[in-house]
């Protein structure tokens, strides 16, 4: 059996498999996904369609091993498109069970050293498929690759003949140890450099008995607020941090933050069509004293965040020694800072809709494990936030003052008044 390397991408989320207990594994490391299925079809072209698509992307068809040495390893666990059907779990099942089928099928282990890496269901109405239920492990596919797998599913469904894929993670992992291991070098160096000037924790503080939660709806029309970001010349997303930074520094009255924000490392054409995990957290500082104007503040956040996007491709295992060097060993610590995520569809996909009023529902989350402050930007037509926040510092009075800050900040940029 010839093995190769595994991808920083595939070593990061196989490190994430590593820490949480084993309970508890399917919360970051499988992802559901449905799909409708937009042609008359039979389950039988349904396998076929997902046989072609395992065939295509290596990733689907991928096992992982450490060898005797430690080093670990990736190797093609499937052949082709038989075997990987002979062996795939998957079944059929009508539309009623879809959210039993889904709720415990997302629970369910799969098995990435000796198995097929997901498991798929054809939901039928009428005897007739309508969706198909898939469950990915977050080591074969992050969400931007099961949207390329989405697309290319419905193309290999309906018979057509597909260009050879952009890149495959064996090929990418060669590289990475290669030719490219300068950037693994940089972007160590860069994370140094950022732990090192980033704020310490000022005194012991007892982390809160249990989990503040949030489910924010702000009702701005995502097309709108992308409209806003257009006039400041920046991204969507680069408004999404300059506002968060700002609603952060404004309750905490602190200008230093330290932001872990995740980086989807899909840069370049070698990069962006390749179907692996290659998420991974992006840090960055900063530290701007309040008093540029909203669009100075975007412009400088932008800058901040290239430059960590660009060095966000990094060894786990030199950010897990790292980590530990300045969130534990240093004296005083490092503040851990405040992580986000932005999953924004882009300009021009959504549809037009009218604002919202603005709710915030607070809940203790089903979630416990994960960063001590987790903000989740997403939207297709308007956007939402959720919170997961398990820091001495932010209680329930202040996470309502972050949360306002933001919306208001929001407002302001897609020119809107505010509701609610």
């Amino acid at each position: 059996m010839e093995t190769y390397p595994m991808t920083i991408g595939q070593l990061s989320v196989h490190r994430d498999v590593e820490r949480l207990p084993g309970d508890r594994l399917w919360e970051a490391n499988l992802q559901p996904v449905v799909w409708d299925i937009r042609q008359e079809c039979t389950a039988e072209d349904v396998w076929r369609a997902l046989g072609a698509l395992a065939e295509r992307h290596e990733s689907l068809r991928t096992n992982y091993v450490f060898e005797a040495d430690g080093s670990p390893r990736q190797f093609l666990g499937a052949r082709d498109a038989a075997e990987v059907l002979e062996r795939v779990e998957h079944g059929v099942a009508d539309i009623s069970e879809l959210p039993a089928l889904l709720a415990g099928k997302y629970q369910e282990v799969l098995d990435i050293y000796h198995g097929i890496p997901w498991r798929a269901f054809a939901i039928t109405a009428d005897d007739r498929p309508v969706k198909v239920l898939l469950v990915f492990h977050h080591i074969a596919a992050d969400g931007a690759a099961s949207l390329i797998l989405q697309d290319d599913f419905h193309a290999l469904l309906a018979g057509e003949t597909l260009d050879p894929p952009a890149g495959q993670p064996i090929a990418m992992a060669v590289d990475q140890q290669g030719a490219g291991a300068f950037r693994l070098r940089a972007a160590e160096r860069y994370w140094r450099r950022t732990l090192e000037a980033a704020p310490r924790v000022l005194e012991v503080a007892v982390p809160n008995t249990a989990m503040l939660g949030a489910s924010v709806h702000t009702g701005i029309p995502l097309e709108v607020a992308h409209a806003g970001a257009e006039r400041l010349d920046v991204s969507m997303a680069t408004i999404v941090l300059a506002a968060y930074y700002h609603a952060l520094r404004t309750a905490l009255e602190r200008p230093a933050i330290l932001l872990m924000a995740i980086s989807a490392n899909r840069f370049d054409p070698s990069m962006a069509g390749v179907v692996t995990s290659l998420t991974q957290w992006a840090p960055m500082l900063l530290d701007f004293d309040g008093t540029e104007t909203f669009a100075d503040l975007a412009a400088k956040v932008h800058g901040k965040a290239l430059n960590a996007f660009k060095n966000s491709i990094c060894d786990p295992d030199y950010v897990v020694d790292i980590r530990e060097e300045y969130f534990e060993k240093t004296d005083p610590p490092v503040d851990k800072g405040f992580n986000t995520n932005v999953i924004l569809a882009p300009p021009g996909f959504a549809p037009a809709v009218e604002q919202e009023p603005f709710t915030v529902e607070y809940a203790t989350p089903a979630r416990a494990t994960g960063p001590g402050f987790y903000f989740i930007v997403s939207g297709i037509e308007r956007i939402d936030v959720a919170v997961r926040c398990n820091r001495p510092d932010v209680d329930q009075d202040r996470l309502a003052a972050i949360l306002d800050v933001f919306q208001e900040t929001l407002l302001e940029v897609a020119g809107l008044p505010a509701m609610g």
